[in-house]
């Protein structure tokens, strides 16, 4: 069975389709997307009805797809400049959103399970297996014990997230990881998109690969210098460039 994910599509039109054309591609078994298809880019309205309509295309919900359903700003106080500027755009991302598109997010899963064979598990979630990704994360710095204390007593063989804008397969302790961010913006340093592609093999053996998109990305950002967004020239930036807008803050 083989399954291709992306995820962190951030409103982000061309660079899905980038993507959706490669995944096309890939002759898979299943597509997943893993969250945070809204907020960072200018359409989010256009994404959520792309992947609605994505034939044979399991969803998972991602943070920032909540925090525009829940209304964020009503039950947190902003931390810093750089969270205000998040709240202000979660409020417009949930004005251009349909009330059925809304309670379309809110009804996602927070994690997908597939069983192949029988006690061969693939697990796929946004943040961590526990957390959505406001509050923790797997970032690549992180050693392997602290990867394991995340984790916790999950069993999988092989997990899949997103929320790490940086394609990754890492092996700890007896389990692999696989990061499968990010389709909008990259922060590892390089721009293009990206995609993973996970496929069991039989008799408890995985094969797993990130993948990155040849794409154009000047078009792109300039449409979000100009677009409705607030400070839209920080996500060009990160368009253009494949890192965080403020590489002081990374925000996990």
């Amino acid at each position: 069975m083989k399954f291709a994910l992306y995820s962190d599509i951030h409103a982000q039109v061309p660079q899905l389709e980038a993507v959706q054309a490669a995944v096309d591609k890939e002759n898979v078994d299943k597509e997943i997307v893993i969250g945070d298809l809204i907020m960072l880019g200018p359409e989010p309205e256009v994404v959520v009805e792309n992947i609605r309509n994505r034939p044979n295309c399991d969803v998972v919900v991602g943070n920032l797809d909540l925090w525009a359903v829940n209304k964020r700003w009503e039950t947190h106080k902003p931390k810093s400049p750089h969270q205000a500027w998040m709240f202000d755009m979660t409020k417009q991302t949930r004005d251009r959103l349909s009330e059925d598109q809304l309670k379309w997010l809110g009804m996602l899963p927070f994690s997908l399970s597939y069983m192949p064979e029988p006690g061969h598990e693939f697990l796929i979630f946004h943040g961590t297996p526990h957390e959505i990704g406001d509050e923790s994360a797997l970032p690549l710095r992180l050693t392997d014990d602290e990867v394991k204390d995340q984790l916790g007593n999950v069993s999988a063989e092989i997990m899949a997230h997103g929320h790490i804008h940086g394609p990754s397969v890492r092996k700890v302790g007896n389990q692999t990881i696989v990061c499968a961010a990010a389709v909008g913006m990259s922060w590892d340093g390089d721009p293009r998109p990206a995609y993973a592609t996970v496929e069991y093999l039989g008799n408890g053996k995985w094969d797993a690969q990130v993948h990155r998109v040849e794409f154009d990305c000047e078009e792109q950002a300039k449409h979000n210098e100009n677009c409705w967004i607030e400070h839209g020239d920080r996500i060009a930036g990160m368009i253009r460039t494949g890192t965080f807008w403020n590489p002081e803050h990374m925000p996990h």
